[in-house]
C-alpha cells in the first residue's frame, strides 16, 4: 500500500457549532425574515416583519455584523411574509410584503438610496400568505406568485415590464392555500409551481405548458396541516424533489422525484412540534443537501444532516427561541460557511446563528515537511506517523489512527494546518 499526498486545500468536516447573535429586540410579533444585501455594499442585511407592530423594517449590516434599523413601513396590518428582489430591474433591491388581515400584496420601490416607496399590487387577495418573485412567463421581467388562505387561491401577477401587474389564477379551490413556490420541477425550461394547502392537507404541483397554462398534479393528500413547501434536488440524482412541513402533523417530509414526476414520500420527522419553515442547503460542505428548519411550539431551530443516503440526523441549533417561525440559511458574515437567520414571535426578536464551520477559503494550508511540489509519495500510511503533530481524518471529520486506514480518501492535518487530501491505495 502507498499513499499519494495531493496538496489540495480542503476542510476537515466535523460537527458544526453555533453562536447566537441578536439582531433586534422589541420587534413586536416578529413573524418573517429575509436576508439579502439591501444596500449593495457587499454584506448581508436583514429584512423583518412584525405582526403586532404592523411593521416592515430592514437592518443595515456595517460589515462587521452590527445592525442598524431602518423602518420601511409601520402601517401594514397583519403583515405575515416578506421577500426581496430587484422587481423593477433597476439594479437595486426592492421589498415585498403580504398583509394577511388587509389582504394586500405590496412592494416597496428602492430609489437606490434605500428610500422606499409603496406600490400596491392587490388589496383583495383574501388571507394572503406567501409571496415570491420569479420570471414566470420568461419575458425577462419579474412576476409575482402568491397564495391566499381564505380565498383558497394560488395566483400569479404578470409584470408588463413597467411594474403594472395583471392577475392570473392558477388554482381557485386549493383549500387553505398557504404556500406557493416557483420551480422548474419537470426540467422543461419553464417555471412550474408547488403548493401547500393547510385545510386540504395537500401538496400539489402545477405543470406549466410553457404558455402559463397550469395543470394540477396531486403529490400528497394526507399531509396534515400542510404549511410550507419548497423544492430542491435532495438526493443529487439530477431531478427536483419536493420538501414540506405539516403544521398539525408535526412533520417534515420530502417527496422523491423518480425523474418522471412520480413522487415517493419520505418522512424526516413526525415529532417536530409545529414545524413552520424548512430550507434545503448544504450546511457542512460535504456536497450533500442538508436542511434547516424552525418549530414554533418546540421553540427550536435545527439543522438536519444528510448522510448521503438521505437519512437525516437532527442537530439542534437553538431550543429556546420562543415561537420560532421563519428560518433562512445564508452566509451572513462572509466567511464562506452557512449561517442561519430567524425570527421569534414569542420573543419579539430577530437573531442569527454564526456557524463555526471552517470554510475552504479560511483554512490555513501548507505543505507536508520536505515537500515543495504538488504531490509526494510515501510507502505506507504508517510512514506518515514519522512526523509529530500530524492527524488523519476521514471525510466525515472523524479522526483515525494510522493503522485503521483502509483504501479511500482522507485529510491530513500537520501542525494545525490542513495540508493535503490523502488517497490511500491498496
Amino acid at each position: 500500500m502507498f499513499t499519494a499526498a495531493l496538496l489540495v486545500p480542503l476542510t476537515v468536516s466535523g460537527q458544526v457549532g453555533w453562536t447566537e447573535h441578536t439582531i433586534a429586540t422589541g420587534f413586536s410579533g416578529a413573524i418573517s425574515v429575509y436576508a439579502i444585501d439591501v444596500d449593495a455594499d457587499t454584506d448581508i442585511d436583514v429584512i423583518g416583519a412584525a405582526w403586532n407592530a404592523s411593521e416592515i423594517s430592514w437592518w443595515e449590516n456595517d460589515g462587521s455584523e452590527n445592525f442598524s434599523k431602518h423602518v420601511v413601513a409601520d402601517n401594514v396590518a397583519g403583515v405575515i411574509f416578506v421577500y426581496a428582489a430587484d422587481l423593477d430591474d433597476d439594479s437595486d433591491i426592492d421589498i415585498l410584503g403580504t398583509a394577511n388581515s388587509g389582504d394586500d400584496i405590496v412592494w416597496w420601490e428602492n430609489d437606490s438610496m434605500e428610500n422606499f416607496t409603496a406600490h400596491t399590487i392587490t388589496d383583495d387577495f383574501d388571507g394572503v400568505h406567501s409571496v415570491y418573485v420569479y420570471d414566470l412567463d420568461g419575458d425577462t421581467d419579474q412576476d409575482i406568485l402568491a397564495a391566499a388562505y381564505n380565498a383558497d387561491d394560488i395566483c400569479w401577477w404578470e409584470n408588463d415590464g413597467d411594474e403594472n401587474f395583471t392577475k392570473h389564477i392558477i388554482a381557485d379551490n386549493f383549500d387553505g392555500a398557504w404556500t406557493a413556490y416557483p420551480v422548474n420541477l419537470d426540467g422543461d425550461s419553464d417555471f412550474d409551481v408547488v403548493g401547500a394547502a393547510r385545510d386540504a392537507n395537500e401538496i400539489c404541483w402545477w405543470e406549466n405548458d410553457g404558455s402559463q397554462n397550469f395543470t394540477v398534479h396531486l403529490v400528497d393528500d394526507s399531509f396534515s396541516g400542510a404549511h410550507i413547501v419548497c423544492a430542491a434536488d435532495l438526493d443529487s440524482d439530477g431531478d427536483v424533489d419536493i420538501l414540506g412541513t405539516a403544521r398539525t402533523g408535526d412533520e417534515i417530509a420530502w417527496w422523491e422525484n423518480d425523474g418522471s414526476e412520480n413522487f415517493a414520500k419520505h418522512t424526516i420527522t413526525s415529532d417536530y412540534d409545529w414545524p413552520t419553515f424548512v430550507q434545503a442547503v448544504d450546511v457542512n460542505a460535504d456536497n450533500e443537501i442538508d436542511l434547516v428548519s424552525a418549530a414554533y411550539n418546540a421553540n427550536r431551530i435545527s439543522w438536519w444532516e444528510n448522510d448521503g443516503s438521505e437519512n437525516f440526523a437532527e442537530h439542534t441549533i437553538d431550543d429556546n427561541f420562543t415561537g420560532a417561525i421563519p428560518v433562512q440559511a445564508i452566509d451572513l458574515d462572509g466567511d464562506t460557511d452557512v449561517d442561519v437567520v430567524s425570527a421569534a414571535y414569542g420573543l419579539n426578536s430577530l437573531a442569527w446563528w454564526e456557524s463555526d464551520f471552517i470554510g475552504i477559503e479560511e483554512e490555513d494550508t501548507g505543505y507536508l515537511p520536505g515537500t515543495k511540489c504538488s504531490s509526494t509519495f510515501v510507502s505506507s500510511a504508517q510512514q506518515l506517523n514519522d512526523y509529530k503533530d500530524r492527524r488523519i481524518f476521514d471525510v466525515s471529520g472523524r479522526e483515525l489512527g494510522y493503522t485503521s486506514m483502509q483504501p479511500g480518501v482522507y485529510f491530513i492535518e500537520d501542525k494545525g494546518k490542513i495540508a493535503d487530501k490523502i488517497i490511500v491505495i491498496k
